[in-house]
């Protein structure tokens, strides 16, 4: 299971953070973090959805196609390169530090988004990229007649 820590520089509940929402998804807390897994972020992001597409039938008389979606992530990754920068003192922008927090949390709503548009199991998807990357990276880092270090635990050298 996947979970996403949800930092705070406050002492505030998960439920304080997810409003009325959080009481209902699957999470836990350990003393100012909430922990939620992928389904209930998925499941959020898809209430989003779901009122996005209410509006866009008011304003628009449509809702968004996928690939308008995967337009809309493009800018939201564009607006989060730009924030990036300011972060690292390289451009002036607006917001700081809490407009930083809002694009990534957008970019990783239209990455719930896309993948529900396109059935990808994002958590399958994500375990086996990240399997692959392992052992691609693992096996370039590999000295010459030395077998490739999974990067599980088992393979750490135990210290202390």
């Amino acid at each position: 299971m996947f979970r996403v820590e949800v930092h705070t520089d406050e002492d505030v509940s998960g439920d304080d953070l997810l409003g009325d929402w959080g009481s209902s998804a699957a999470r836990t807390e350990a003393g100012g973090v909430g922990a939620l897994d992928l389904g209930a972020l998925q499941e959020r992001a898809i209430q989003i959805h779901d009122l996005y597409d209410q509006l866009n039938r008011r304003q628009r008389g449509r809702v968004w196609r996928r690939d308008e979606f995967m337009l809309g992530f493009v800018g939201d990754v564009g607006d989060l390169a730009k924030l990036v920068m300011a972060e690292e003192g390289a451009r002036d922008m607006p917001g700081g530090r809490e407009a930083l927090e809002h694009e990534i949390a957008d970019c990783l709503w239209s990455v719930l988004i896309l993948a529900r548009c396109y059935d990808v199991d994002l958590c399958s998807a994500f375990l086996r990229t990240m399997s692959e990357l392992d052992t691609a990276i693992s096996a370039q880092l590999a000295k010459p007649g030395e077998p490739a270090s999974t990067g599980a635990p088992s393979d750490r050298a135990e210290t202390g």
